[in-house]
């Protein structure tokens, strides 16, 4: 009897637990990496640490509202720290994720705060089909209220995993140890199965961003990260990945 369990712990000691690469991870620290981004000179600026994402002119349908990685993924396990700043009347801005971009085609997140306007402490998803604004629609029977209170001017950690046509999202406090589901949801077509991240923005919309990284498989995302060692998780994530 002890040949057959001997044999099975030689096996898994020589199987691989996962071929995940960690497709970037990028802490906005100096100027914004090239190899990353296709960033909007007028809209994002690296400092401080951070991405910050801010248009005071345009309503978002100029091109220079849009900004895009680089790096393409089919299964993508994504993650980021993010905080809403507020705008000349006080009220929380919104933040607006693009994935699986190829330009004018992408699926989006609206992440609306409490103290926000609209729709608020809710996501909201989007998808566009081309550079015709017509095709710009919502998923409306999405909409979904977070778990948390979102509000303004606090850091949270959002976390987004896809495979083919399904996606789920997680959020948390920045400084809490772990990620909340917020919902799943599916797309049966997978009209956009392959493409970059990216994010949007317009008067009113102004945010950060920071710690982004991205992983070419869903499971990858640790939904569980100790404040404490996450820089070393991070940098032991980098050196898998190269």
């Amino acid at each position: 009897m002890q040949k057959p369990i001997l044999f099975c712990l030689l096996v898994g000691l020589f199987v691989p637990l996962s071929h995940a690469r960690l497709l970037m991870f990028d802490d906005f620290e100096g100027k914004l990496k090239k190899k990353y981004w296709v960033g909007q000179a007028e809209t994002w600026k690296a400092k401080n640490g951070v991405l910050e994402i801010e248009q005071p002119k345009n309503d978002g349908n100029c091109p220079c509202d849009f900004g895009y990685g680089t790096v393409k993924a089919e299964s993508v396990g994504l993650q980021f720290d993010f905080t809403l700043l507020q705008d000349e009347f006080a009220s929380g801005s919104s933040m607006d994720l693009l994935f699986r971009a190829n330009e004018f085609k992408f699926y989006q997140l609206i992440v609306t705060p409490a103290d926000g306007v609209g729709k608020r402490n809710h996501a909201r998803w989007y998808i566009r089909d081309g550079e015709n604004r017509a095709t710009w629609k919502e998923y409306r029977e999405l909409r979904k209220e977070f778990p948390i209170e979102v509000l303004s001017k606090e850091w949270y950690t959002l976390s987004l995993q896809g495979k083919g046509g399904d996606f789920t999202l997680y959020i948390k406090k920045k400084a809490d140890l772990l990620s909340i589901k917020v919902m799943e949801w599916k797309d049966p077509k997978n009209k956009h199965p392959k493409g970059v991240i990216g994010f949007h923005t317009n008067n009113l919309h102004h945010y950060k961003i920071d710690n982004m990284r991205l992983f070419d498989s869903p499971n990858e995302v640790n939904l569980a990260v100790d404040a404490r060692t996450k820089q070393t998780t991070f940098w032991a994530e980098l050196k898998r990945g190269n």
